[in-house]
């Protein structure tokens, strides 16, 4: 049909149509203005620079489809239904319409060959910006830097006023108007549509927001963004225990952000403990989707995990216990520190290997846990997740990956509560709390990571969303991924009698070699030594790979990728060579998929599934 389809131009109209339509046609969806002055010409007086006055003169048009007018088009049959409006994606039938010539083949592959007159002529005097008018313009793909409505969803299509920079999306432009609004919880008059633009401070959130609509009191001197009037009353947030309510009223003494740990303004909006804690958080931080869980709590009472949470086991007299992970049998404490190193004793919880702790013991079989760990809460709420998180100890898939240092662990791990969520922590990244103090640095650690932006961790180098800053000064700049604050800070190996001791230099100059790989040790990105015999040992050669040094073990067969697979210890005298990248397995565990294929890690797993599958 596009073949049937009659492109005719503007400038090829007689006089008689031409004054028929009153005024030039719009400008290509697709055109991107980069002068505003062109546009303000184009929309407002029907006229652009590289057009004007040169009407009648057709050698001298643009050809660039970013500043060309779209054509008045018709068919040769009268017939459109396979024709699609770009706007409001209905057919066209029996109408002439607009359509560009050079955008022809992008339109016809979004299956839209044109536009209805009503549809892409500008919208004028629209309520909600009726200084200027707003062109549509379409975006080729949905990008982070395209311009967004005050309803803040990326859309494709939108109307726009590059002379005010105000955008808003289709839905937004057809529903009514919200001129007035009352909501004595946020303002005790009522609160007017402001249309004008600028550098104005919000009263709730304290922030300027130009891309927002903005209402003002016309009594009093309050104003606030749409958004920020119904922010809720009352909230439970993860960086707190308890909950938070909304206070508009200054309060005396310095007030410290708990999320961002920023300076609070007291003459504007904020959050405040309920019980009286000296805890108060800017409003935009604590309405933040990894922060809240997006409830109102006013008038709610409160649940059972932010009053009581549940222990994991009984005592059933001085010293045994019942611990939930293992109901078969009791556990009794021992206290013991100075106890032979068994290599090939881990706790149960996080994985780790047993050194001196205080643990607890299974009275009829090898199951062991840390003090620390037997003593975890059955429900929690961590700072990095607003849902409460429920202690696992099975996995479905024998394993699970933590959303915070992205290692995989078949040891116990806190599941979020929320039915759609499948967020998790593994033992080591649930028990970091803030402040958060590090052996390797002078000031507390936070979480005040923003969560749309990465940096790099100062340790092991590598970059990633979830981390710790330094808390003292934004000028230290100290950053710590979970890996690298989670790392134990001492650990034994088989072959020292002596601990090793983590350290990290950032200024360190000597050279060190490892004793396991006899390659070079960086201070730099951490190492583990004993000072009574100078030995050194790189992180994942004392504790294996980094993605799976919490991977332990195990008699239980899993499931992964149709193989049934056993987690075996790598403690042989010669290594076994992964049947998959055919490298010796050099990580302390390796992966039994049958008696003759073993392989390194569960990544070759994978690769081996693939080279069955496909090969």
């Amino acid at each position: 049909i596009l073949s049937n389809i009659k492109f005719i131009s503007f400038f090829d109209m007689d006089n008689a149509s031409k004054q028929l339509y009153a005024s030039p046609p719009p400008f290509c969806p697709f055109a991107r203005f980069t002068n505003n002055e062109e546009e303000y010409q184009l929309i407002h007086f029907g006229e652009s620079p590289i057009l004007s006055n040169v009407a009648d003169d057709k050698s001298s048009q643009s050809s660039s489809p970013h500043f060309r007018p779209l054509d008045w088009c018709n068919t040769i049959d009268g017939t459109y239904e396979a024709i699609l409006c770009g706007v409001c994606m209905s057919p066209i039938i029996d109408t002439p319409f607009y359509s560009c010539k050079e955008c022809l083949y992008i339109f016809s592959q979004r299956n839209v060959n044109g536009f209805h007159k009503e549809c892409i002529e500008p919208v004028s005097k629209h309520p909600y910006h009726p200084k200027h008018s707003l062109r549509f313009i379409h975006y080729f793909e949905l990008r982070p830097d395209n311009k967004l409505c005050f309803c803040l969803n990326n859309s494709a299509s939108v109307y726009n006023c590059s002379l005010c920079d105000f955008t808003i999306c289709q839905p937004c432009s057809r529903n009514p108007p919200l001129l007035a609004i009352d909501n004595p919880k946020k303002h005790m008059h009522t609160l007017f549509y402001f249309p004008r633009k600028g550098s104005m401070i919000c009263d709730v959130c304290s922030f300027s927001d130009q891309s927002s609509l903005v209402y003002s009191c016309t009594q009093c001197d309050f104003l606030t963004h749409m958004n920020c009037v119904y922010f809720p009353c009352v909230i439970k947030i993860s960086r707190h225990q308890h909950r938070l309510s909304f206070i508009s009223s200054p309060t005396p003494g310095k007030w410290w952000c708990g999320v961002c740990r920023g300076k609070i303004d007291i003459n504007y909006g904020r959050y405040s403990c309920v019980k009286g804690c000296n805890y108060g958080v800017h409003s935009k931080c604590a309405t933040r989707k990894d922060v809240w869980d997006g409830k109102e709590l006013e008038g709610t009472p409160e649940d059972e995990y932010e009053e009581d949470i549940t222990k994991s086991f009984y005592e059933i007299s001085d010293g045994i216990i019942q611990h939930f992970s293992h109901p078969d049998h009791h556990m009794r404490l021992n206290a013991e520190t100075d106890r032979a190193f068994d290599e090939n004793k881990y706790c149960q919880a996080c994985t780790l290997p047993v050194c001196d702790g205080i643990i607890y013991n299974c009275m009829q079989c090898e199951f062991v846990l840390h003090q620390e760990c037997a003593h975890l809460p059955r429900k929690k709420q961590h700072a990095t997740h607003p849902h409460p998180l429920s202690l696992q100890v099975e996995h479905q898939d024998g394993w699970f990956t933590c959303e915070a240092c992205d290692r995989r662990s078949n040891g116990f791990g806190y599941l979020c509560c929320e039915r759609d969520c499948d967020y998790m922590l593994d033992m080591c990244c649930a028990s970091i709390d803030e402040p958060f103090d590090h052996p390797h640095h002078p000031h507390p650690l936070y979480l005040t990571f923003d969560p749309e932006t990465l940096q790099y961790c100062w340790i092991c180098q590598k970059m990633g969303v979830m981390r710790l800053n330094c808390g003292e000064s934004y000028s230290c700049g100290f950053v710590l991924c979970f890996g690298c604050a989670t790392l134990p800070t001492k650990l034994r190996y088989k072959h020292d009698q002596h601990f090793l001791i983590f350290g990290y230099d950032k200024d360190a100059s000597g050279k060190y070699v490892c004793d396991v790989c006899e390659q070079e040790a960086d201070p730099k990105s951490g190492i583990y030594t004993c000072s009574d015999c100078n030995a050194t040992l790189h992180i994942q050669c004392l504790l294996g790979l980094r993605e799976d040094m919490y991977m332990m073990p195990r008699r239980e067969e899993f499931i992964f990728r149709e193989f049934n697979v056993t987690v075996l210890p790598n403690n042989h005298l010669s290594r076994n060579i992964c049947k998959c990248c055919h490298n010796r397995c050099s990580n302390k565990v390796v992966y039994k998929i049958s008696d003759t294929v073993k392989v390194c890690s569960l990544f070759c797993i994978y690769e081996w599934w693939h080279i069955k599958n496909y090969s």
